[in-house]
């Protein structure tokens, strides 16, 4: 299915959680060595890459600033990763 501008935050969302999920894997974190580096737990950290939370209303933004700047540091994120996505 075509991706449609109207939900283009939604999209990010999901391409965020599934950035994150991807390069933990490259890398070889689990969630709760990544929790633990955002100061949360892991139970918290599954939430947050859920995308279906956000569907649901549950969560509005997953993570903040300065998390995203802790998760581009701890999964090593290029430049234009970084453009890409925090770019809405």
């Amino acid at each position: 299915m075509p991706r449609i501008a109207i939900k283009k935050k939604d999209y990010m969302i999901k391409d965020l959680a599934g950035w994150i999920d991807g390069r933990m894997h490259s890398l070889g974190l689990n969630q709760e060595s990544v929790a633990r580096e955002l100061g949360i737990t892991q139970a918290a950290l599954s939430t947050r890459l859920n995308p279906k939370k956000y569907e649901s209303g549950v969560t509005k933004d997953p993570f903040s600033y300065g998390d995203m700047l802790t998760l581009f540091k701890l999964l090593e994120a290029t430049s234009e990763e970084k453009q890409r996505l925090m770019t809405l």
